[in-house]
């Protein structure tokens, strides 16, 4: 009897063989998907005007999601619960496909893309003062800065749970009217007051 008690102990801590349909993102994806955004064909956004990375349709078959969508799921995510951040997207993009009856990944990305701003301003001292220099923002960072101002925004919002929040904050900036936007407007007016403190490398060619 002892016997197989510790037998049935054994069976229930011995590990259990990995699941091959895992939903979190692993090292070697990380890599992939860097390698994917390197080699990508570099498009013009119709909304920016400006050429951004585009992945082809067969270069999406090895990544595990999408960047976008996985850069939204990790900055949703608190206390390292992704599970939660994933479901809490799901059921945003569910209710965004209830309310407009359109693709929610495309309203996804047409929210992003119009509130990401193009360049951003950085403290550095010229002199005796501070100034704030203009700087260019990389794809990654863009998105990183419009999706900190939709989190912001849609912890104002009235909904009563978060999904709803985010699905009516992502709506509003399709519609144009969020405050996002005119917190992107604020910024490049920024941008534009200190651009004579830009410096740039100006080297004396060879006679």
């Amino acid at each position: 009897m002892l016997r197989s008690l510790v037998g049935r102990t054994l069976s229930l801590v011995r590990p259990t063989a990995p699941n091959p349909f895992r939903s979190y993102v692993t090292a070697r994806q990380i890599v992939i998907e860097k390698e994917a955004m390197r080699k990508a064909e570099m498009l013009v956004n119709v909304r920016t005007s400006i050429p951004e990375p585009t992945l082809a349709p067969h270069a999406l078959r090895y990544l595990r999601t999408d960047p976008l969508l996985s850069q939204l799921v990790n900055m949703v995510m608190r206390d390292g619960k992704k599970a939660r951040a994933e479901r809490l997207v799901q059921t945003a993009l569910l209710d965004i496909r209830r309310y407009t009856n359109t693709d929610p990944m495309r309203v996804l990305s047409d929210a992003i893309n119009l509130a990401c701003p193009l360049m951003d301003t950085k403290s550095a001292r010229q002199g005796s003062k501070v100034v704030q220099v203009p700087r260019a923002l990389n794809l990654r960072q863009r998105r990183r800065r419009a999706i900190v101002w939709i989190l912001d925004s849609a912890d104002r919002r009235n909904e009563r749970c978060f999904s709803m929040r985010l699905s009516g904050e992502l709506q509003a900036i399709v519609n144009g009217t969020s405050g996002v936007l005119e917190k992107k407007l604020l910024l490049h007016k920024a941008v534009l007051a200190n651009r004579s403190f830009i410096r740039t490398n100006t080297r004396k060619l060879r006679k």
